[in-house]
């Protein structure tokens, strides 16, 4: 995830540093409002740190992978239908058919019947 994307829109990932900060309140992420820099102040003053190490641990978060719930919110789909190329195995066309798989010559059995 990126710094950026938290900047445009800090709401999907409310759950994710709820987790992460447990301290760390609705209020204090609405006062924050997309701002890394304000939400390491207040990190800092409940945890007791100093605010260039709540900085740091912020955005060590933040540069790692996106949480899922954010992932999944939708403003990501059209990134998340960008990247589902990646989930394609090598060589596998995902447009062709399933014919290797075996059954698409085979009819289907009527429900409740064996064959």
């Amino acid at each position: 995830m990126s710094r950026q994307q938290f900047q445009d829109d800090w709401r999907p990932f409310r759950d994710a540093l709820l987790s992460r900060y447990p301290t760390l309140t609705d209020g204090d992420l609405s006062d924050a409002d997309g701002s890394t820099a304000a939400l390491a102040k207040t990190i800092a003053g409940k945890d007791g740190i100093e605010p260039a190490e709540a900085q740091q641990r912020l955005h060590e978060f933040l540069d790692g992978p996106m949480p899922a719930d954010a992932y999944a919110a939708p403003i990501h789909d059209n990134a998340a239908v960008m990247d589902s190329g990646d989930y394609v195995p090598a060589g596998e066309d995902p447009l062709a058919d399933d014919r290797r798989f075996g059954d698409d010559n085979v009819p289907s059995t009527p429900m409740g019947r064996d064959r």
